[in-house]
C-alpha cells in the first residue's frame, strides 16, 4: 500500500509542469516561506514557529480571540508576515506549522494532509504547492539544512525551469546564510562580552583581596568549584588563592587541574565558578569596590 507522501508526490510530479509555467512565482514563494521557518525553528527551536502560525492566522482571519499585541513577536518572526505575500494555500501552511510545533504525529500529519487535500478540492497545480509545504515541514522537523532541502527537491523541477529554480535558490540559500552567519556572529560577540566583564572583575576583586577576606571565601566553596573558578585565571591570582588554602584543600585543587584543565573544562563551567565566588565575594563588601 502506497504511503500518503508517496501518493503526494505522484500526484505533484503529474502536475510540475504546469506548476511551474503557470505559477512559478507562488512556487517560490512557497520555497521562501518553508526556508524561513526553517531558519527560525534553528535558531529558536519549533516553538517559535507557533508564533509565526499565530501571526498567520490573525493576518488571515483564522485566529479567534483578541488581535495580537504590538511587539509580541520578535524580528525574526515579523520577517514572516504573509500579508503583502502571494503565499498560496495559507490555511494548510498554517496547519504543517503547527503541526511543528505541537509535536504531533507526523505519519498522522502526512495522512491529514493528503485527506485535507482531497477534500478541499484542490487544482493540479495546487498539488505542487501542497507537496512543497509537507516535505519542506517535515525536513524542518528532521533538522535539514535548507540547502539540502532545495536538493532534495529539485528532482521534482522539470527540465525547462532547473535553471531558473538554481538560480532562484542560489540566491535564497546565500541570504539565508548570510543571516545566520550574523546571528552567529552577534551570539558569539556578545559571549565574548559576557566572558570578558566576568574576566575582569573576578581579577579586580581577587587582585588585591586582603588574605583574611580570600580565606573566608576559600573555606566556604568546595574544592571543585574553586579548581575551575581559578583555572583559567592570571596566574598572580591563582597563587594567591594557592597560598590562602589549607593543605588539604590546595593539593584537591591542584589535583583537579591536572585532570581537567586541559580536558574537561567547560566555559560554563568556568563562568558559572567564578561567578559563585564572586557572590561570596560581595558577602565581604569587596564587590562595592567594583560598582
Amino acid at each position: 500500500m502506497k504511503q500518503p507522501l508517496e501518493i503526494l508526490k505522484e500526484k505533484a510530479l503529474k502536475y510540475a509542469g504546469e506548476a511551474f509555467e503557470g505559477h512559478r512565482e507562488q512556487i517560490f514563494e512557497s520555497l521562501k516561506v518553508i526556508g524561513q521557518c526553517g531558519a527560525l525553528a534553528r535558531q529558536s527551536g519549533l516553538l517559535a514557529l507557533d508564533e509565526a502560525a499565530e501571526l498567520w492566522e490573525e493576518e488571515s482571519g483564522l485566529a479567534d480571540g483578541d488581535s495580537i499585541e504590538p511587539g509580541k513577536y520578535d524580528e525574526d518572526t515579523l520577517e514572516l508576515s504573509l500579508s503583502e505575500r502571494d503565499v498560496p494555500l495559507k490555511e494548510l501552511l498554517i496547519y504543517e506549522i503547527r503541526s511543528l510545533a505541537d509535536a504531533m504525529d507526523w505519519d498522522k500529519v502526512e495522512e491529514d494532509t493528503l485527506a485535507w487535500a482531497g477534500k478541499n478540492g484542490y487544482s493540479e497545480y495546487e498539488w505542487y504547492i501542497v507537496y512543497i509545504y509537507l516535505t519542506g515541514a517535515g525536513s524542518i522537523l528532521k533538522g535539514v539544512q535548507a540547502r539540502y532541502y532545495y536538493l532534495t527537491f529539485r528532482v521534482m523541477v522539470p527540465g525547462p525551469w532547473q535553471e531558473d529554480y538554481d538560480r532562484y535558490c542560489h540566491t535564497l540559500v546565500e541570504k539565508q546564510q548570510e543571516k545566520e552567519l550574523a546571528d552567529t556572529q552577534e551570539r558569539v560577540n556578545n559571549e565574548f562580552e559576557t566572558e570578558t566583564a566576568i574576566k575582569t572583575a573576578f581579577h579586580r576583586i581577587f587582585g588585591d583581596m586582603d588574605p583574611e577576606e580570600m580565606r573566608y571565601i576559600i573555606h566556604e566553596l568546595d574544592y571543585k568549584t574553586l579548581a575551575a573558578g581559578t583555572a583559567f585565571a592570571a596566574e598572580a591570582v591563582r597563587n594567591r588563592f594557592l597560598e590562602n588554602m589549607e593543605k588539604r584543600q590546595r593539593d584537591l585543587v591542584i589535583e583537579e587541574w591536572f585532570y581537567r584543565r586541559n580536558n574537561s573544562y567547560h566555559l560554563s563551567d568556568i563562568l558559572e565558578a567564578m561567578d559563585r565566588m564572586m557572590i561570596l565575594a560581595g558577602l565581604t563588601g569587596k564587590m562595592e569596590e567594583i560598582a
